[in-house]
């Protein structure tokens, strides 16, 4: 079926983005409007967890990014695409300059159309494209009202987003049931370490330093846009390890001819520690253990592969201890740069760090419980995957009129 097309900036009668307080000399306050920023945006939904807030002095200065039920607002910078619509019950809220605001008439262009296009192929095509590499990628409030969609009748719009509802609400059941099984895995290592920062249970505390062999960085060597296929050389990017675990379909890839003779490239193994040293705010300083060894991507200079002293810090300790958000702030704290660009680890601050050092029996024990636990995972992942595949098939057969 043959429907117009139309450019979104054609059926929105506000496109519009947010401002950081500090920069025009106002400041946050420890209660009032919710500030949204991209970690309040998550899985089509907003989150009013770890949200920031501003007075109604400073909301009204910046009454040009207040946020009202209905809207659909997008990430622009850093993570760029992330999609929520403001539920009706959502309080009067503000947003900073990484969030657009989209606002139409839902008798025109209905939310959840567009909310579920806005995953597609084509619009993240569309969106690849437009993104400005500088420090952080970010696309403009112009190149949004660019982008281009379908427009059906109202009604095949709603019926379009009905079906896809269902399909989503399959692949979200799975997303649960991951993150139940982390919620778990972090009840357990509290459960048996406690609070890594308070230390209530009187662990040995000592730097990083006493527990780690060695640190080595990859190397970030010029890649296409496109990951490798079997047979070739990718270098992974960031995004491998920023999920929680390994992805090794996140490379670039990499031409044999651009990689120098004897340059020695570092490929991740089972069991390897992986951390992120050099990211945004939201996701310096992420890890993963590796599941399986990984032969045809190498690592970039802004990944490291951390070995530990096994008879005193095993990685799968670490990798929990880093994950726990008071310890992660203590390390993020140190890193160097601003908060609207690349923030940087050094391994000089890493190592230096003060951690607990449980005893090495109770260590193994939880490191058992990690493995068991990853068996469940990876088969929750697998469902996972298949429910995603075919929520990507409805959709492309839904937006091109063939549903």
């Amino acid at each position: 079926m043959k429907w117009p097309m139309v450019k979104l900036g054609e059926v929105c009668h506000t496109v519009t983005k947010g401002t950081t307080p500090t920069s025009l000399g106002y400041e946050f306050s420890s209660e009032g409007i919710p500030f949204l920023r991209i970690q309040n945006i998550s899985n089509n939904t907003v989150s009013l967890d770890d949200v920031l807030y501003i007075d109604e002095e400073t909301n009204e200065a910046l009454k040009r990014s207040k946020i009202i039920p209905g809207d659909l607002l997008i990430t622009i910078a850093g993570t760029i695409g992330k999609t929520a619509i403001v539920p009706d019950d959502f309080p009067e809220s503000n947003c900073n300059q990484a969030l657009a605001i989209i606002r139409f008439d839902s008798k025109i262009l209905w939310p959840k159309y567009l909310l579920y296009w806005l995953g597609t192929t084509s619009a993240l095509n569309q969106i690849t494209g437009m993104k400005v590499t500088a420090t952080i990628s970010n696309l403009s409030l112009g190149q949004i009202k660019e982008l281009v969609l379908a427009l059906p009748p109202l009604e095949e719009q709603k019926r379009i987003a009905a079906i896809l509802d269902k399909a989503d609400a399959i692949r979200r059941k799975r997303q649960q049931a991951i993150k139940l099984a982390d919620d778990f895995l972090r009840a357990v290592f509290l459960d048996m370490f406690g609070d890594p920062v308070t230390n209530p249970k009187g662990w040995e505390v000592k730097p990083l330093s006493y527990g780690i062999d060695s640190i080595t960085s990859g190397w970030s060597a010029k890649g296409e846009g496109y990951p490798c296929k079997e047979g070739e050389l990718g270098v992974l990017k960031i995004s491998a390890v920023t999920s929680g675990r390994f992805n090794s379909q996140e490379n670039k890839f990499v031409h044999g001819d651009d990689i120098p003779n004897g340059k020695r490239l570092v490929f991740p193994k089972k069991g390897d520690l992986l951390f992120s040293r050099a990211n945004t705010r939201e996701l310096v300083a992420a890890t993963c253990i590796v599941q399986d060894d990984c032969e045809n991507a190498f690592l970039p200079d802004k990944l490291w592969n951390i070995k530990t002293d096994s008879s005193v810090l095993l990685p799968e300790f670490l990798n929990c201890l880093i994950w726990e958000p008071k310890f992660k702030e203590t390390l993020t704290s140190q890193a160097t740069g601003t908060s609207g660009s690349m923030l940087n680890i050094s391994k000089g601050k890493f190592e230096a760090t003060d951690a607990i050092f449980p005893s090495i029996s109770i260590q193994y024990r939880f490191r058992a419980v990690y493995w068991k636990m990853q068996k469940t995972i990876i088969s929750l992942n697998h469902f996972l995957d298949e429910s995603e595949y075919s929520f990507s098939s409805l959709s492309q057969r839904a937006f091109s009129g063939h549903l």
